[in-house]
């Protein structure tokens, strides 16, 4: 099939690709199905091979993807990368672990998976680079105020709640949460982004989007449950297949022809958020009266005051700019 780069230049994505889809499509689908209501027979077929094996394939489609766009090569080989340290980590841990009942925790298997972080944030930043190549600030202050947002609500959900019951070890505890709280700063990076492109991502933004939002999910819950020392006999592995499966897609999905700064937001859709995250600040503040919370909730939603208040005071657009008035051609004197 022949698509179109956002740059214009056509290249030819393999045909048989569909197939491929299909086939991991399937296995996710069996892996979900057995690890919700064991159906298919010995559970490690399930969440071992069909799971290592989709998110090794996501790992190598986003490579490929690479190789088919120069103008978003670095981007996608580091999606790829990020997705590939996490699929050795996964297929290591199968083959140290799989075997036994009780497996230790922290494990060399999380350093892999944690360096899926950085290399996720960077392929985020080369595509903002791309797709965004004009500043406007008022859009900015609508992605620092959304990862703020974000963080706030992240931190009161399911970091905050994790602390509170942990059991476990130093260095447990501290892995345990990198993962969510890395989730959230991840998470509200992806909705910066949106922010940027004036709240209308392309298709293949909503992918990476979803895509993030299904593997914290994982994160999160495994979090809260290692936390509370009941981690053992999860059956929910095919949470982060399915991300994987939705990001790896996010790399193949057609995008617009064109790499604009998307349209002007102006009026009340552009103070819109600015407004949401002021809300959401004042009700913590008011809810802090009367429950204590930590000082670092208190601390993010000052911040997101601040960013708000200059979000609409200082550069909110106006739908209607005076243009600049057209120099008068005077014609050339010419001889009487």
């Amino acid at each position: 099939m022949v698509r179109v780069d956002a740059e214009g230049e056509l290249f030819t994505a393999p045909s048989w690709l569909i197939y491929v889809w299909s086939v991991l499509v399937i296995l996710t689908g069996l892996e979900a199905v057995n690890e919700l209501f064991g159906i298919g027979g010995p559970s490690v077929l399930y969440e071992v091979w069909f799971h290592d094996l989709v998110i090794a394939a996501a790992a190598v489609l986003i490579l490929a993807r690479a190789a088919y766009e120069p103008s978003t090569r670095k981007a996608w080989l580091a999606f790829g990368l990020g997705m590939a340290v996490w699929s050795i980590g996964s297929v290591a841990w199968s083959i140290v672990y799989g075997g036994r009942s009780h497996a230790p925790y922290p494990t060399f298997a999380d350093v892999l998976w944690l360096l899926w972080y950085p290399f996720t944030m960077a392929g985020i930043a080369y595509l903002i680079r791309f797709r965004v190549r004009g500043f406007e600030l008022h859009r900015w202050l609508d992605g620092i105020a959304v990862i703020l947002v974000v963080l706030a609500a992240g931190f009161a959900l399911v970091v905050q709640p994790a602390a509170d019951h942990t059991s476990q070890s130093l260095l447990a505890t501290i892995v345990s949460f990198a993962y969510p709280v890395l989730d959230v700063i991840l998470i509200g990076s992806v909705l910066g982004v949106y922010g940027l492109l004036g709240w209308k991502p392309d298709g293949m933004w909503i992918l990476i989007g979803v895509g993030i939002v299904t593997m914290s999910i994982g994160d999160a819950e495994f979090a809260v449950k290692t936390a509370q020392g009941v981690a053992e006999g999860r059956h929910d592995d095919f949470v982060w297949t399915v991300g994987a499966l939705l990001i790896a897609g996010a790399a193949w999905i057609q995008r617009p022809s064109h790499a604009g700064d998307g349209d002007r937001v102006t009026g009340m859709r552009a103070i819109a958020l600015a407004l949401i995250a002021q809300a959401l600040a004042i009700g913590i503040q008011i809810y802090a009266v009367f429950v204590e919370i930590p000082t670092s909730e208190r601390v993010v939603t000052v911040v997101v005051l601040l960013v708000a208040s200059a979000q609409i005071i200082l550069s909110r657009p106006r739908a209607s700019q005076p243009e600049p008035a057209l120099p008068l051609e005077v014609p050339p004197k010419g001889p009487r």
